[in-house]
């Protein structure tokens, strides 16, 4: 199957079974998985690049917590705090209480300070997503 018609086939599932509601790509590509009958070989193959392609885009939005809608469902302010929670962290819709690991000296005699929190709640959330695209590939035998 070519890497358009995923994306077409995602589009008009969640078009007709989600509406106006949000989705999971996991929820969709299980979906499309039954509906195309890929193999397992098959499905690794595709599943990273049709969730490149699901971020690339413009049909759909990616409203945070590994939660997706149609764009056209979507208001302009919706899009405009779902895209400044993405990648602003001073406006009102970013979480409270963050702190940024990195903080610059006020003088010269002070040095950078670095604190080593682990991975960003950004970083954790690539590997929740990474994670769970591996998790989605179906056994035949599952079916």
């Amino acid at each position: 199957m070519a890497r358009q018609q995923f994306i077409d086939q995602i589009y008009h599932l969640v078009k007709n079974e989600y509406d106006n509601k949000t989705f999971t790509f996991e929820e969709v590509w299980k979906k499309i998985i039954k509906e195309s009958k890929l193999s397992k070989e098959e499905q690794k193959q595709n599943i990273g690049i049709v969730y490149t392609d699901l971020l690339q885009d413009a049909r759909f939005v990616y409203t945070g917590n590994k939660k997706w809608m149609l764009r056209e469902f979507a208001t302009q302010e919706e899009i405009a705090q779902y895209q400044n929670a993405l990648y602003d962290f001073n406006t009102d819709i970013a979480e409270e209480g963050y702190i940024p690991s990195v903080t610059q000296a006020t003088t010269k005699d002070e040095e950078e300070e670095v604190e080593d929190k682990g991975p960003s709640e950004e970083e954790e959330e690539d590997m929740d997503v990474k994670s769970s695209l591996e998790k989605t590939v179906i056994d035949e035998d599952e079916e």
